[in-house]
């Protein structure tokens, strides 16, 4: 019998291989396309998640903590809204206090809340607003005092109190002693003992908001645009805070979370009973009595009896998914948003929210 040896391929052996190489290769092309996209995906999910839950904590832990000034306690009920904006002088800050909570709903889902009277325009315009989101602001002081030694940042808010007499002071650059003022003046609130200066805390003012991108086209703080975001603005969750920059007080703005459609807010009122209690000096009993949906705003008197409030927080993935089509409508604190019928997801994220602090004062005893 004679040996033979393959010493080559045919041509039609050849264009079978290759063909089934091509056949291999499509469907390994195929698979990793697939787990990258769903990869991809799974990243915009996540992100989304994470940014919507955070924009919920933030909000949750302010509110709080709204109308904690220390161990001051019997701040009066206000008659005449204040300024959100005001940087001016101690007594314009500390008239605020009586509005631990303030609300201003967007009339519409397309224009922004109206804030006519106060001096917010600067950040609070159609430019850099999110039509159709609702603004609050929270009103409160750090839980952490000054320490003896440290320093009172010069134009800085604080607010020296114990349980009968507040004092808003402007930090001075000055030591702070065991006697002093924020100022470095001598101290006359004082704890019980009657020697001792009473706590010295940071005075806290946020105003929350979305804004309509999240990094603005050419630095700054405030969006310019269809430009904003290398040209794909995204909607962020934002807040004003009161603070000092470059030596002046005045208010900056922070991001909190980027993909944030709306933010919409429900007030809760508490009225009965209508009678004043002798022990507390406020009615109610420290629960809601009903809800302030926008586009209704609420009345100076409602914002004093303001207890909790329905927050709603609208969070989309920053980047479109293609091939997707959100045709969901959303209930946000009882306002209806129609579908967007764009490439984006989104999840809707809502909470009712206690104020302890002012809520606490009404409990009966």
């Amino acid at each position: 019998m004679k040996n033979t040896a393959q010493s080559g391929l045919s041509l039609i052996e050849l264009m079978i291989s290759m063909t089934l190489g091509l056949v291999l290769l499509t469907g390994l092309v195929t698979v990793f396309s697939t787990s990258s996209r769903s990869q991809m995906e799974l990243q915009r999910s996540a992100q989304q998640i994470e940014n919507g839950r955070y924009a919920m904590d933030t909000i949750t832990q302010d509110l709080h903590h709204a109308g904690y000034y220390g161990q001051y306690y019997s701040f009066p009920v206000g008659t005449t809204a204040p300024d959100p904006c005001a940087t001016g002088d101690e007594s314009v800050l500390l008239a605020a206090m009586s509005f631990p909570i303030q609300y201003y709903p967007a009339p519409d889902l397309s224009s922004i809340p109206n804030m006519t009277g106060t001096t917010c325009a600067t950040w609070i315009n159609a430019t850099n607003v999110q039509p159709g989101s609702d603004i609050f602001v929270v009103r409160r002081a750090e839980t952490s005092p000054l320490a003896v030694g440290s320093t009172a940042v010069s134009g800085e808010v604080y607010l020296q109190a114990n349980t009968s007499t507040a004092e808003i002071q402007l930090g001075t650059g000055a030591t702070i002693t065991s006697t002093s003022k924020a100022t470095g003046a001598v101290a006359t609130v004082k704890k019980r003992d009657g020697l001792t200066a009473a706590d010295i805390l940071k005075y806290r003012v946020h105003i929350y908001f979305v804004a309509t991108c999240s990094l603005p086209s050419g630095g700054g703080t405030i969006c310019t645009g269809s430009a904003d975001d290398a040209g794909q603005p995204v909607p962020t969750l934002k807040r004003l805070e009161l603070g000092v920059s470059g030596g002046v007080r005045t208010f900056s703005v922070m991001p909190i979370s980027e993909g944030i459609d709306f933010l919409k807010v429900q007030v809760g009122v508490d009225e009965t009973p209508a009678a004043v209690n002798s022990n507390t000096g406020i009615i109610g009993d420290g629960a809601a009595d009903r809800y302030i949906t926008a586009p209704t705003a609420a009345t100076v008197a409602e914002l004093g009896n303001a207890v909790s409030a329905k927050v709603g927080v609208l969070s989309r993935n920053t980047e479109p998914s293609p091939g997707h089509t959100d045709d969901k409508t959303y209930t946000l604190a009882g306002t209806g948003v129609p579908a967007f019928n764009d490439q984006y997801k989104r999840h809707a994220y809502q909470s009712e929210i206690r104020f302890v602090n002012l809520s606490s004062r009404r409990e009966n005893p």
